[in-house]
């Protein structure tokens, strides 16, 4: 009952294995994808901090209440040649003063500008940040996608040579009964068999690695069984390729070189802070309260409007408000030579994964031009080895090299498509 209850389970497991093609995958994983998830938090982070940057620039209420309580309840009222004239007693020794006051600020030194342009930046930066991520995270999902792909072909090709060989022992093992070939032949076989035995495991582990990768990313369960529909992947791919014209694109108007523009933006606006902390801040005032005596039957009432313009002005701080100007000038500077090395680097990965597109296009053909050969040459060596014309030892070392030249392929296919798709996420 276990047994069939088991199987049960196995098979339903199989049955109800998802099928993905690889732009589905790409669309969940940008669904679920947790990094992509706080990419977007971040981005509205930015937008809550630009929000209130334009706030500063507004009126403000507030509301002051003061408890006092005070040490003596008699009050001696002295001459101007300090003589005690008189004194009184106090009818509370405690009170409350209260009011409410609305500023607005005039004027402060460009900290409020200052603000708004390095919120804008900032916004700006953690919104190319979140495209980044996105751009990263299908990178990442196209590279596990076919890395399965890859290993499951060289593990169909490895299955179809452990079945040639196994079948080609069975025959030896017969033919040396007849002592019709040497116990050599048959050691030789059974070696590349082991061999090939091993390379499966290694391969199956690879699969099952890869695609663990793969649902971590798609944000699925990981002991869900996903199975991938075939890549179908173009020829010629650098025929859509306009490398000059993706050239100033990625230096205008990529992800990075935005990224890198903004930054500098960022620094600028501090620096414009930096400096308002040096001049001075003037707001215009309006409050309304005054002051009650409590637990008194002398009390009285002082409320009142009253309105004016503040001035707050540091006129000496041993130069620690200049410093800091200082170190923000220097890293407007820094920044700007951030952006001029990121500016560097954009041509030389852009022109670096251009040249890999081409190598690969060119190492594609040859690995198809060489899979052929092998296969022709498997075919007649085949022929050859069944009809005693070609020892044990060619037969082998010909099915090793068409099995290699399959597997080379597989590999060429998946870095060809990589590489184009790397080539794409630096002009995005």
């Amino acid at each position: 009952m276990k047994k069939t209850l088991g199987l049960f389970l196995m098979l339903s497991a199989l049955s109800f294995a998802r099928t993905l093609n690889l732009e589905e995958a790409i669309d969940l994983s940008l669904t679920n994808s947790k990094n992509v998830q706080i990419a977007e938090k971040n981005k509205k982070i930015g937008e809550l901090n630009l929000s209130r940057a334009f706030k500063y620039a507004l009126p403000t209420v507030a509301y002051q209440g003061v408890y006092t309580r005070y040490e003596h309840d008699t009050r001696e009222v002295y001459n101007e040649k300090g003589i005690n004239d008189d004194s009184f007693k106090v009818p509370s020794k405690d009170g409350y003063s209260s009011k409410i006051i609305a500023t607005y600020p005039i004027f402060q030194g460009g900290a409020i500008f200052g603000g708004i342009k390095g919120a804008a930046a900032q916004k700006n930066i953690l919104n190319y940040s979140f495209l980044k991520e996105k751009v990263d995270t299908r990178i990442r999902v196209i590279q596990y996608y076919s890395n399965v792909i890859t290993y499951e072909k060289n593990l169909e090709a490895l299955k179809t040579s452990e079945k040639e060989l196994q079948t080609r022992m069975k025959l030896q093992e017969k033919k040396l009964e007849e002592r019709l070939i040497i116990r050599a032949d048959l050691l030789k076989t059974e070696y590349s068999l082991l061999d090939i035995q091993s390379q499966i495991v290694k391969v199956q582990n690879q699969i099952e690695t890869e695609k663990k990768n793969l649902k971590i990313e798609l944000g699925l369960n990981i002991n869900e069984e996903i199975d991938l529909e075939e890549l179908f992947i173009p020829e010629n791919l650098s025929s859509n390729i306009d490398f000059e014209k993706d050239l100033i694109t990625a230096k205008t108007q990529s992800l990075n070189a935005l990224i890198s523009k903004n930054k500098v933006e960022y620094s600028k606006a501090e620096k414009m802070v930096a400096l308002s902390d040096n001049l001075p801040k003037i707001s215009v005032f309006a409050s309304y309260g005054g002051t009650e005596r409590l637990h008194s039957s002398d009390t009285f009432h002082d409320e009142e409007w009253r309105g004016g313009v503040q001035i707050d002005w540091e006129l000496f701080s041993f130069g620690s408000g200049i410093d800091a100007y200082r170190v923000a000038r220097e890293n407007y500077k820094i920044e700007e030579l951030n952006d001029n090395i990121t500016q560097d680097n954009i041509e030389i990965n852009l022109a670096t994964a251009y040249s890999e597109v081409l190598r690969l296009e060119k190492y594609r053909v040859a690995m198809k031009s060489s899979l052929e050969a092998s296969r022709e040459n498997y075919e007649i060596d085949k022929k050859r080895y069944e009809a005693g014309l070609l020892s044990t030892q060619d037969y082998l070392n010909s099915e090793a090299q068409y099995r290699t030249a399959q597997m080379n392929f597989n590999s060429a296919e998946s870095s060809y498509l990589l590489a184009f798709e790397n080539y794409r996420s630096l002009i995005i």
